[in-house]
């Protein structure tokens, strides 16, 4: 009798390494979610007592700079980059609790939202595929 072929087996052909794989679709939303923090960060500074040019622009342009290049970080795949937003995201989380803690969410309501949206990034930044896209290459 013929033996056929376990169906349950694994295939032992190689998996073709692609040289430069398409970004996830979830990184894609986890940068425009981090973007979407930058917009809210900015609206609630122009609303706050920041409301003068003189003061906002500046603070308004360091802050963009530095949200272009954690995007252009995580987007070239530098591992830091990922670190590096996690332990800043605490400090947005403080800021968040600090506000709900003395009834500030109903007047600072953007400055929460931002906080929660940068909060939302952190375990997207842990999705499996975005997971892959941070794995260091094998050769």
């Amino acid at each position: 009798m013929s033996e056929f072929p376990n169906p349950y087996q694994a295939s032992n052909a190689p998996l073709p390494m692609l040289e430069h794989p398409a970004v996830p679709p979830a990184l894609l939303a986890t940068l425009a979610c981090y973007l979407a923090h930058y917009a809210l960060e900015v609206a609630s500074m122009w609303r706050s007592a920041l409301g003068t040019v003189e003061l906002f622009l500046p603070i308004a342009l360091v802050n963009g700079i530095y949200c272009l290049a954690m995007c252009f970080a995580l987007w070239r795949r530098w591992r830091w980059a990922r670190v590096w937003l996690v332990i800043t995201t605490v400090l947005s989380a403080f800021v968040l609790l600090m506000f709900v803690r003395r009834g500030m969410w109903t007047t600072e309501w953007l400055t929460g939202l931002s906080s929660l949206l940068r909060i939302a990034v952190v375990p997207m930044l842990f999705l499996p595929s975005v997971r892959r896209w941070f794995a260091p290459r094998r050769a």
